[in-house]
This record gives structure tokens, C-alpha cells and sequence, in this order.
């Protein structure tokens, strides 16, 4: 894998006198070739963390936005428990499903009262004459569904953590526990993100980044078998 290091690390060459009675200033330790500025681990950093982390909760993980606060199904799925009652919360995909799936053109949603099981099929979204099957990340009854998607479904591309969302479910609070959460999420995210390049290079014979970032349009680059391909590995 190719060394990376923090964005945020910037190193200056500095012109002074020897005659001038100063002291020489040691390097500090989060600077030295051994902190984790210069390792792929920079993001562990909780001052990147802080840095990086937009004010709407977002952060960036190699191109890719995450929402920190929310919990992740395996299969890219985004839980938000409702502040005000814990056996209510919010669906959507993320990022990283958003990109693979491309323009999102329509959605079928699943009908309010219906009861849902993990990992059963419970949506599905649609790209041109393609079709995603999507499961539900957890047991439970669907409360109600976001009309704006139905209406506007380029908002799953655009703003999948918030207007993006596509429904509410009633939940047992303990669900969120078996999902991703913080730095658990972030490592896992990471490591979808590398899984993709690997599909990418090796499968596919071609590189899902340009520069280091994500591509923009990376359903795009997929014939349909290719396509096909990727989903099922990532979110089928």
C-alpha cells in the first residue's frame, strides 16, 4: 500500500544566526518521523479528527464523506436513533453505496407498517435500467418513508445523511449495538474503501482513485457486468 501521511503536516525550513543566543527547539513528538503524522494511521490522530470533522458532523475518509455520529449496517446502510425516543430511527445509505450505485433515478420503498427483517430485501433503488436490491439493517416495523426521495431520488446522491433519508423504523434500542459506531465505523469504512481499490485493480483492471481520492464518478467507469459485479460484492 502506498505511505501516506497526514494533509494536515507541514514542514518548513527555517533560516537563523548562530550567533544569535537562542536555543535550538527540539522536534516536537507529533512532528518526529515516528508519530503517526507520517504513518498511514494519521487519521487515529484526535487532532485530525477534530480538524477534519465538517460542522454538519461529516468527515472525509480518503474521498469519501462518513456521518461520525450515525451506525453502520455492513451492507452500507446508515441508523440514526431519534434523539427523542430510542425505539424510533432513520435509514438511509451512505456515501460509499451512493457512489457505486451512481445517479440514483428512482426508488421503490417499502409500504409503512410492514415489518422488515435484517439482511431481507426491503428497497430498492434504480439507475437508469438498473436495479439495487437493498436489505434492512435491522428487525423491526417500518414507521413511515421520506416522500422527497420519491420525488427528488438525486438527493440519495447529493445529501444521503440527512435529506437523503428513506425511512423510519421502529426498532428495539439495543439493534444499534451489533452495527458500527465511531472509530469502529471508521476502520471498517477504511477498509471497504480499500477493499473497492483492490476489486478495482485486480478484478476490474483499473484503479477506483485518481490522485489518492476517490473517484467522483465511479459507476461510470463500469460496464454493466462490471457494474453487477461490484454491487453484489459490496452491498448485495
Amino acid at each position: 500500500m502506498k505511505e501516506r501521511k497526514c494533509p494536515f503536516l507541514e514542514t518548513k525550513t527555517v533560516t537563523f544566526c548562530k550567533g544569535f543566543p537562542a536555543k535550538m527547539i527540539p522536534l516536537d513528538r507529533m512532528s518526529s518521523l515516528d508519530s503517526l503524522c507520517e504513518t498511514n494511521s494519521f487519521q487515529e490522530c484526535t487532532l485530525f479528527k477534530e480538524i477534519n470533522q465538517t460542522a454538519d458532523g461529516k468527515e472525509s475518509i480518503r474521498g469519501f464523506s462518513l456521518k461520525s455520529n450515525y451506525y453502520y449496517h455492513p451492507k452500507h446502510l446508515w441508523v440514526a436513533p431519534s434523539p427523542d425516543n430510542r425505539n424510533e430511527a432513520r435509514v438511509g445509505i451512505d456515501d460509499f453505496a451512493a457512489r457505486l450505485i451512481g445517479r440514483i433515478d428512482r426508488v421503490s420503498l417499502p409500504g409503512v407498517d410492514m415489518p422488515v427483517k435484517e439482511n431481507s430485501v426491503c428497497f430498492l433503488l434504480h439507475s437508469e435500467r438498473k436495479t439495487v436490491r437493498l436489505s434492512a439493517p435491522a428487525n423491526g416495523v417500518i414507521k413511515a418513508v421520506n416522500p422527497m426521495v420519491t420525488e427528488h431520488p438525486s438527493l440519495l446522491n447529493e445529501d444521503p445523511y440527512s435529506e437523503g433519508w428513506i425511512f423510519t423504523m421502529r426498532i428495539k434500542p439495543d439493534v444499534v449495538n451489533g452495527l458500527y459506531h465511531g472509530d469502529v465505523a471508521r476502520k471498517w469504512y477504511e477498509s471497504e474503501i480499500e477493499r473497492l481499490q483492490r476489486s478495482f485493480a485486480s478484478d476490474l483492471g483499473m484503479t477506483a482513485t485518481d490522485g489518492g481520492e476517490a473517484l467522483t464518478d465511479i459507476s461510470g467507469r463500469l460496464n454493466e457486468a462490471q457494474w453487477t459485479k461490484v454491487i453484489g460484492q459490496f452491498l448485495g
